[in-house]
């Protein structure tokens, strides 16, 4: 009998309701980021609309000039010229929002822990400034400060450091201003490619709003509502600076889990409870590491797209690990493919690792088949597809290790990782004997 024939229409339609259920809550959140695109569509268009009418109703009191002379025939470079300049433009404004983040952050008790924009990355590791390749999907750059001591008795510094990228960018708008009055029309196209650009990073960053994940504006709104949240966003920059120095999340006080009597779940604790989670987890207590991850479970159906794969990925990683039923797993390998797919981030890496190495390949063809079903019905065969191994995945674990800033948290993975590879060996040893 073929892995095919092993599927029975009880276990498709079993399969499809809860792939159902597990999609409810992304939906909701795909649905936000779908109006958000919408609205910046329409935006656009009003703002071109009113650009070409300005223009050509002469409503202008100065008039628009080519950056240089050119022949009719080459016209065509001033687009290439525009396109150039924006994405070039987007670039030092990128610089300047991470700037902005770093200045002000210094300027209010914050000691600097990593830089980046695109790839490129300097990070502080024993007193020295390093340089480092790393990518971060969905980040076009990110500066990470260890925060300013919690007083209970002062508020926290949290909104400058958090503003302090979006304010940068209105700065370098700001003095973008003059290059309109030196009579160059080229520095006066560069001025107006500021500004256009630097507005759009102030306000996307500023105006609260979640798009995948919250902005820095989203981030201080949630501050002001609590004293909770605000110790929260204390403790993640905290303990990102404590594993980016290099300690365990075993070795992390319980105090600095403790947030507030008023906590709710959402993308400030979100980050305090998944290190607790991976506290737990790292002293092998997975009663508890059980008990956080269910609790963040239940709360957290309202949270991002983003939020809620962490949890299905650490929930599926307790399943592989407690050989839980391939149906399953089936269920969490859709909500997750376009994950596994896309993103090479170590944490994500561990759980594929666990799933090539720990789930017995005939398990992992009828998952295969019930991925591709559609409408309660089998594909009369699989996808060609090249075919990774766990081997290889575990190379792609080592080569993110040695690259990722922050030492404990890419310590933990690789450890789970070696814990999930030495349970292979031991099978592989049971079979043979």
């Amino acid at each position: 009998m073929s892995m095919r024939e092993k599927i029975s229409s009880e276990m498709i339609e079993a399969y499809t309701a809860r792939v159902k259920e597990k999609e409810a809550p992304r939906k909701k959140s795909s649905r936000g980021m779908l109006l958000f695109l919408f609205l910046c569509a329409i935006f656009g268009g009003i703002i071109g609309f009113l650009g070409v009418y300005v223009v050509e109703e002469g409503l202008l009191w100065f008039e628009i000039t080519p950056p240089f002379p050119l022949k009719k025939s080459l016209e065509f470079v001033y687009l290439i010229l525009v396109i150039v300049g924006f994405y070039l433009m987007m670039m030092i404004h990128v610089i300047a929002h991470e700037a902005g983040h770093l200045v002000f952050g210094l300027l209010t008790g914050y000691e600097f822990l990593s830089f980046r924009v695109g790839s490129f990355t300097i990070v502080k590791k024993d007193g020295k400034l390093i340089r480092k390749k790393i990518k971060t999907p969905g980040l076009a750059g990110q500066c990470l400060m260890s925060p300013p001591e919690w007083k209970d008795d002062e508020k926290y510094p949290y909104v400058w450091y958090n503003l302090g990228g979006g304010v940068m960018n209105l700065i370098l708008c700001l003095l973008a201003v003059p290059l309109f009055f030196v009579n160059v029309p080229f520095w006066a196209w560069v001025g107006g490619f500021s500004i256009f650009v630097g507005v759009i990073f102030a306000v996307t960053n500023m105006a609260p709003m979640t798009v995948g994940v919250p902005n820095d504006g989203k981030n201080c709104l949630l501050c002001t509502k609590s004293v909770e949240n605000q110790r929260a966003i204390y403790l993640q920059l905290k303990l990102n600076a404590m594993l980016s120095d290099g300690a365990k999340f075993a070795d992390i006080p319980e105090e600095l889990f403790v947030i507030g009597p008023k906590e709710e779940l959402n993308p400030l604790t979100f980050f305090v409870r998944l290190m607790e989670y991976y506290k737990y987890t790292e002293l092998g207590e997975d009663e508890k590491a059980e008990a956080v991850l269910t609790t963040m479970e239940q709360n957290g159906q309202k949270l991002p797209a983003a939020f809620l794969n962490t949890l299905d990925l650490e929930r599926m990683y307790r399943m592989i690990l407690k050989k839980s039923p391939f149906t399953e797993l089936a269920v969490y390998s859709k909500i997750l493919q376009p994950v596994f797919l896309k993103v090479k981030d170590i944490s994500i890496l561990r759980v594929k690792y666990a799933y090539l190495a720990l789930v017995s390949e005939e398990e992992r063809e009828i998952i295969d088949w019930l991925l591709y079903s559609k409408k309660g019905k089998l594909p009369t065969k699989l996808p060609k597809r090249k075919p990774e191994t766990a081997e290889q995945v575990y190379e792609a674990m080592e080569k993110a290790y040695e690259k990722h800033p922050v030492i404990g948290e890419a310590a933990f993975h690789m450890n789970e990782a070696k814990k999930c590879k030495e349970l292979t060996e031991c099978n592989t040893e049971e079979k043979e004997a």
